[in-house]
């Protein structure tokens, strides 16, 4: 179901930005297609995330922060002690890592989702059926604005992008980043929890564990260097838990020739 709401001028500017900015695109500039799902970078998150946090206990998210030593996790205001793996089956999420968030919300007609992303967060559109594209832009930007995520001076910086849902090979990279196929997948996946899973890569939060392949003389730049693994760091690569938004920055260092995710060990033939 789409709510409908009186529309802003904030509101009004974001959706003229997508629209004009993502118009060249679409096959049908009307609809939002069920074969396809949608990212638009929505730029920066200015309420502090003790707010957002609090917001979401108000309207009944299950919440899951991570911090340096320990996860806590709700259901709305009560404390639980679930899994990770059946939390992340709620229809309304809200997860905490590292001082970033990922927002996600469940419907019938339409998944939507909140992360970090190029320049601040990025919003996914996720349809289940098709869709009218202004009205449905318009209500899940609403919603955002009510609970916090979007301010009174958010900005759209960026393009309203389509990926095939079932598409038979991922996208391809940007220029000049030196990344694994799957690496990349990830960061433009629909969905990081459940891509990161059926791939097999070692997630921890909002962050996924890789190795980074340097250049003859590079080195991990200054700014990733707080997230290698202690002790895995070599001449030639470093391990690192680095955020899935951050993945495709590091590729396109010019320190580093390839990142990758680490080889897995394979069983002896009988």
């Amino acid at each position: 179901m789409i709510n409908r709401f009186k529309v802003t001028g904030v509101l009004a500017a974001l959706l003229i930005g997508i629209l004009l900015g993502g118009a060249s695109v679409f096959c049908d500039e009307a609809k939002l297609v069920q074969t396809s799902y949608y990212l638009i970078s929505i730029g920066g998150i200015k309420t502090p995330l003790a707010s957002l946090i609090q917001t979401a206990k108000e309207n009944g998210f299950t919440i899951i922060v991570r911090g340096r030593e320990e996860v806590t996790s709700y259901k709305g205001s009560e404390l639980t002690q679930e899994p990770e793996a059946a939390l992340l089956e709620a229809d309304s999420l809200l997860y905490v890592d590292d001082g970033f968030l990922l927002l996600r919300v469940n419907g019938d007609d339409l998944d939507y989702t909140v992360r970090p992303g190029d320049g601040g967060y990025t919003l996914v559109l996720f349809p289940h059926r098709d869709l009218p594209k202004e009205e449905t832009i318009f209500s899940v930007l609403g919603t955002l604005q009510e609970i916090g995520v979007i301010g009174a001076d958010g900005e759209v910086t960026g393009l309203l992008r389509p990926f095939e849902k079932d598409a038979e090979k991922g996208p391809k990279p940007p220029a000049g980043a030196t990344i694994d196929s799957d690496l990349y997948g990830l960061t433009v996946a629909a969905d990081w929890f459940s891509f990161a899973s059926s791939i097999g890569l070692t997630r921890v939060g909002l962050r996924v564990e890789v190795v980074a392949e340097k250049l003859p003389g590079g080195a991990i730049p200054e700014e990733f260097q707080p997230y290698i693994l202690p002790g895995s760091e070599t001449d030639q690569l470093a391990k690192l838990l680095l955020p899935i938004h951050r993945l495709v920055d590091l590729a396109q260092s010019s320190l580093i020739g390839y990142v990758r995710p680490p080889y897995q060990p394979q069983p002896l033939s009988p």
